[in-house]
């Protein structure tokens, strides 16, 4: 095994002495009151529901993070920042990826929007594919945990994320406003700086932003690769290839087995996770004219992300067809990627079946937003807000090899627009409606070794409808949504339509007090990858000869889509209870959510050259879930508060024909501990997540772990100069082995061990 040294121990051991250190001698009068970060929740304003109005009185399941709750919890990816809310976990891929899970939902069933508009990345094509979305930058996150699609497409069956930053101004700042900050991790050597400028000068209102964060590998406690969960699986597979075949398998598990415990399939590591560094940047400009009536404006992006895949997550040999496939994509892609690396010589250097040792991905995208918004004195149309997004992304697959080079395999790209209208109708008595338009109008392309899915032209066109009626006692919603989808690849089309509908009650018990009841119909309608994978283009048909099915190296199968899948149906029933006073804050809903024709990969039992061929089927599934918080101000004076907090959640999903879901998160309770003054604030965290053991096929059960975390802050006030905030975060601070179930990647990589994070940041 290979092991890592300890390089930083007597800099973490400073760094906290530092900031504890500091704290003490450190006297001065704040700006902020962190008082108001702790009663804030229940009196915000969701913008991603159909009507703006505050949590407490929303007709859905939502979380919002913003303010100071936010900026504690920021982390590098997006799943990872959200997985303390309920309801919410992250499906991690290494370091890079974190992808997040609503009520055990992720990939194309969870829509993931910045500022209300798509990312158009290709993140749900794989699980090994990072958002791009940098959450750095968001001065909200809002989820609806359940069925959103009627307001936000048809793909959002299981939730929506809309990460809302300032890139287009809507307001004009009265003075200019600076946000500078930094952080080091000590777990991972990393750095990120970060910084944000708002201004404005008459009608116009400028902002910019940039961030830069580099990383070094995870340091974690013991081996990363669970040996025993990865030879137990490998049993399960062989088992299910058939009894004909049995002996024959049997004698290649003993040679893999033999392999394994030289290390060569699986490189082992102890104390860290090889390949697992990363760096990214970040950019963005935008401006506004704002005037009395309205506002338009326009903002340009650019995203560059690199970071590596775990060992044994994502391997290829390399033969004489793939020599020859790149031969044909090199010939494709002139002028464009593949030819950036041609001096690498892949033809040259590497021969038939040579491994390749590691993968990494890199990143570009850039994006475009125009945002405008309208309100009228009179008439029927109160206000108008439209937007439209341009997105091109693409990413490069670079695999590296055991003796020496390295060729980029796979070139993915994504390029397209989204665009969204919404008309606010007057209200008429105690009635007031939103309607509104959507389109996406994409092109994907994958050209390389991994690619499985074709070149796909994908559109969309949907419209959609909310009524509400305000009583004094209840308010009542309904909703509508048509959706035209429409995916090609030159011979093989899918055109499908869904209507979807929603009804939604409230009932405000007392002014402290509501109950809610929601009634959904969503449908969404197949991806590319659920249709098209390794499908001959000419039969529209499974490709005939096995020889020609391409790897999908992050789930290691040979995928297959299914081109006659019908449209997956989501009837979702909600109850929900709220509790709101001065010291006390809760809900709980229960939810139950029949799907029918659930889209899912099953084995089949065939195998090609010792990899798993798999099909994506159609088939009735349930989940059901609770999921609860509450939180009290204990204790409240001029010098001290305290507030105490418990939450936690719960899903169970199986096919109505027996038979467990995979990927499903385990049951979850945490409870937090928030100690605050004038100028500081100490949190302190335990979530304790049970063991896993409903397993889906091919699944191994994973044990539950206790996770404790500490943040803490002091706060300088410099006058007319600004403010001054040091913080430090303090995760995993048992240094438990975690391993994830809801992670692909859980035997090969656990989530990070003990780190420290020191933090400072300023603001004018």
């Amino acid at each position: 095994m290979i092991e890592k040294k300890q390089p930083y121990a007597a800099l973490r051991h400073a760094i906290v002495a530092a900031f504890l250190l500091s704290s003490g001698l450190a006297h001065s009068d704040p700006t902020e009151d962190h008082r108001d970060a702790h009663h804030q929740y229940m009196e915000e304003v969701v913008v991603t529901a159909p009507f703006k109005t505050t949590a407490a009185e929303t007709m859905q399941p939502i979380n919002v993070l913003t303010g100071e709750a936010l900026l504690e919890e920021i982390a590098d990816t997006l799943g990872e920042t959200l997985k303390g809310e309920i309801g919410i976990n992250s499906a991690s891929f290494g370091s890079g990826v974190g992808h997040p899970i609503i009520r055990g939902h992720t990939g194309n069933r969870i829509g993931v929007l910045q500022n209300g508009v798509g990312t158009t990345d290709v993140s749900n094509q794989s699980p090994d594919h990072a958002e791009g979305v940098e959450v750095s930058f968001a001065n909200r996150i809002e989820i609806i945990r359940g069925p959103a699609s009627l307001l936000y497409g048809s793909g959002a069956i299981g939730g929506v994320i809309n990460v809302i930053d300032r890139r287009i101004p809507e307001t004009i700042p009265s003075k200019p406003a600076v946000i500078v900050e930094h952080t080091y991790n000590d777990n991972t050597s990393g750095d990120r700086t970060m910084f944000r400028l708002d201004a404005g000068t008459g009608n116009f209102a400028f902002h910019l932003e940039g961030f830069q964060r580099s990383s070094d590998t995870v340091e974690i406690p013991g081996f990363a690769i669970d040996e025993a969960a990865v030879e137990a699986l490998e049993a399960l597979a062989h088992a299910h290839e058939g009894e004909h075949e049995e002996e024959e398998h049997h004698d290649d598990e003993s040679h893999e087995e033999d392999d394994h415990g030289d290390e060569e399939a699986f490189p082992n590591t102890k104390g860290f996770i090889g390949n697992s560094d990363s760096e990214s940047d970040s950019g963005s400009i935008g401006v506004s004219f704002i005037g009395e009536r309205g506002f338009i404006g326009f903002s340009t992006s650019k995203l560059n992300n690199k970071y590596g895949l775990p060992p044994g997550s994502h391997t290829h040999a390399h033969g004489d067809e793939e020599e020859e496939h790149h031969d044909e994509d090199g010939e494709h892609g002139e002028g464009g990627h593949e030819d950036e690396h041609a001096e690498e010589g892949h033809e040259d250097e590497h021969g038939h079946g040579e491994e390749v040792e590691f993968v990494r991905l890199d990143i570009e995208q850039t994006r475009h937003d125009l945002r405008a918004g309208i309100g009228f004195s009179k008439g029927f149309i109160e206000s108008v807000r439209a937007s439209l997004a341009y997105t091109d992304y693409a990413h490069d697959e670079i695999e590296y090899f055991e003796e020496g080079g390295q060729v980029v395999g796979t070139v993915y790209s994504n390029e397209g627009y989204e665009g969204r209208v919404t008309f606010n109708r007057r209200a008429t008595g105690a009635w007031s409606g939103v309607y509104g338009l959507q389109f996406t109008d994409n092109e994907f392309s994958a050209i390389g070794e991994e690619a499985f899915i074709p070149e796909s032209d994908i559109q969309n066109l949907g419209i959609f409808g909310f009524e509400q009626y305000d009583a004094e006692r209840f308010n009542l919603e309904l909703g509508f949504r048509y959706d035209a989808n429409k995916v090609e690849t030159g011979q093989c089309d899918s055109d499908e339509s869904q209507f979807s509908t929603s009804g939604s009650l409230l009932y405000k018990i007392n002014g402290e007090s509501n109950a809610f009841l929601g009634l959904t119909r969503a449908s969404r309608s197949p991806s590319v990858e659920e249709l098209f994978s390794n499908v001959n283009n000419s039969t529209c048909n499974r490709v005939l000869d096995n020889e020609d099915l391409v790897l999908h190296a992050a789930t290691n199968l040979l995928e297959i889509g299914n081109p006659n899948l019908d449209t997956e149906t989501s009837n979702n029933l909600e109850l929900g209870y709220r509790y709101h006073t001065g010291r006390i804050t809760g809900e709980i809903s229960a939810y139950m959510n029949q799907i029918d024709d659930y889209i899912f990969l099953s084995v089949t039992g065939e195998e090609f050259e010792e990899q798993l061929i798999a099909q994506h089927l159609a088939s009735d599934a349930e989940f059901r879930g609770i999921e609860a918080r509450v939180n009290v101000n204990v204790f409240e004076s001029e010098r001290l508060g305290v507030n105490w907090s418990l939450f936690g959640d719960s899903v169970n999903a199986e096919f109505d024909a027996g038979g467990n879901i995979p990927l499903i998160p385990a049951n979850k309770i945490g409870t937090k501990v928030e100690f605050y003054g004038p100028s500081w604030t100490l949190h302190v965290h335990l979530n304790k997540v049970s063991d896993q053991k409903d397993t889906g096929e091919f699944e191994y059960s994973t044990e539950g772990y206790d996770e404790v975390s500490l943040y803490s802050d002091y706060h300088w006030d410099l006058g007319s100069a600004g403010s001054l905030k040091l913080f430090l975060k303090a995760n995993n601070l048992t240094d438990e082995e975690i391993r994830n179930h809801t992670s692909r990647l859980k035997n090969f990589a656990p989530e990070s061990g003990r780190s420290y994070l020191i933090g400072l940041r300023y603001r004018y």
